[in-house]
């Protein structure tokens, strides 16, 4: 079930028709064998996400099954590829993001409990000349799976006597395998839990302590404060081992998680499990809406960001205590924040933080992507929720920063404030 009476009423039509799509189970999806086949390593194309790379057959002709379109695609020129005499398994690039390797760099990874003796190694494909060290949840993952024995990387073309290509698990808004879902239990069931591992009822994930968002999010504390004061256990994502983050999604009975990819994890939890997502944009994430569909998950989308421009997923960002998250609160009869977090003082800051990130990331330019242009309602709707915070700072009317004192705009703004007194 999906409820999106927490979202703005634009926003919540667009999502809606993610949602109303169809969305195919596909119960028994292709593989392509092929003899003396070459896996090429990823070449960066800046036409797509990540680049070129994949398998070409013994004509040297590219396979299409291997690629992730849009993403992951297309060969290019190579010579004297080593040779392998051994039958494997084309798992694709290992990309290195935790979203993304739970939405696409397992995606293959369902032939693996299909148990072919046949197979001799698992292979995934690296940058070209890339040399990474897989560790921390990466590595967990393929543990529990129990593929880390047969698993290889490689980053140079390499041709094996035989090479077999799973078709992908998932297609974004199209489709998905049931067998793919039986990947991410499967590790979830490995899980053993360890003394002193606790079990909270509630848990929100946050982005507050994740050094590489700080210069561009702001607001994160109201979150935590918000979340921590209705008593939720607060945990960040990046300081929990995958195992123990497992062990805590399968045993709430609530998971509340910023948008993004971090409910992503949500893979891991237990069908019809209630979801809270704290969204963070004026567009929510379609690949969510697959996990969330794949999953049957029980999920509230509630805005309680606050926008200003566009931007893309990096930010800069602004949380806060919105219309909606109130909205909520007064529903779930939740506590709001500590005051200290609804005063001005701290919107401002918040809000000169970001026109300072936004400037960094963007300079002056206008921030556009194609996949807003079919969102421009809901931009609206954003901004002019966003001007009913800053809409002072906005128009010129307030300066937010010490330098704008000095300012002839702000000077003749001064005047007219004075005058307006005069009786």
């Amino acid at each position: 079930m999906i409820h999106y009476q927490y979202l703005r009423p634009r926003k919540a039509e667009a999502l809606k028709k993610w949602y109303d799509e169809p969305f195919e189970a596909i119960q028994e999806p292709a593989v392509w064998r092929g003899r003396n086949a070459v896996i090429l390593p990823l070449r960066r194309d800046e036409q797509l996400l990540f680049g070129r790379g994949g398998v070409v057959d013994e004509e040297g002709s590219y396979v299409a099954l291997s690629a992730i379109e849009g993403r992951v695609q297309y060969a290019y020129p190579f010579e004297n590829p080593e040779f392998r005499d051994e039958t494997v398994v084309y798992c694709g690039y290992l990309v290195d993001h935790w979203g993304h390797f739970l939405i696409e760099g397992v995606t293959r990874l369902w032939y693996f409990l299909e148990q072919d003796p046949g197979v001799d190694k698992y292979v995934f494909f690296l940058d070209e000349n890339e040399h990474r060290e897989v560790k921390a949840n990466y590595r967990e993952f393929l543990e529990l799976l129990g593929i880390w024995e047969k698993l290889e990387l490689i980053n140079k073309p390499t041709a094996y006597r035989e090479v077999i290509v799973p078709e992908l698990g998932l297609y974004c808004r199209r489709g998905y395998t049931p067998k793919l879902l039986k990947v991410y239990d499967t590790v979830a069931r490995n899980v053993q839990a360890e003394p002193g591992w606790d079990c909270p009822e509630k848990i929100f994930y946050s982005r507050s302590q994740f050094q590489k968002a700080l210069p561009f999010e702001s607001g994160n504390d109201t979150m935590d404060d918000f979340f921590r004061r209705n008593g939720y256990a607060i945990l960040y994502p990046e300081q929990v081992p995958l195992r123990r983050m497992i062990h805590y999604i399968r045993n709430a009975r609530v998971v509340a998680s910023l948008s993004g990819s971090l409910p992503h994890n949500m893979l891991f939890a237990n069908p019809g499990q209630k979801l809270e997502i704290v969204e963070r944009l004026t567009i929510s994430d379609d690949n969510q809406t697959d996990v969330n569909r794949m999953l049957n998950l029980d999920v509230t989308y509630i805005d309680a960001h606050i926008p200003i421009y566009m931007v893309d997923f990096v930010g800069p960002i602004i949380m806060g205590y919105t219309d909606c998250l109130q909205h909520f609160a007064a529903d779930q009869g939740y506590r709001g924040p500590d005051p200290q977090y609804l005063s001005d003082a701290h919107y401002r800051k918040c809000f000169v933080k970001y026109m300072h990130a936004y400037q960094d990331l963007n300079r002056y330019n206008w921030f556009m992507q194609d996949w807003y242009a079919p969102f421009a309602e809901s931009l609206y709707e954003g901004f002019r929720a966003g001007h009913a915070f800053f809409g002072d700072y906005l128009d010129g009317k307030r300066p937010f920063r010490w330098h704008h004192y000095f300012e002839l705009h702000y000077f003749k703004q001064f005047v007219k404030r004075l005058l307006k007194k005069q009786p």
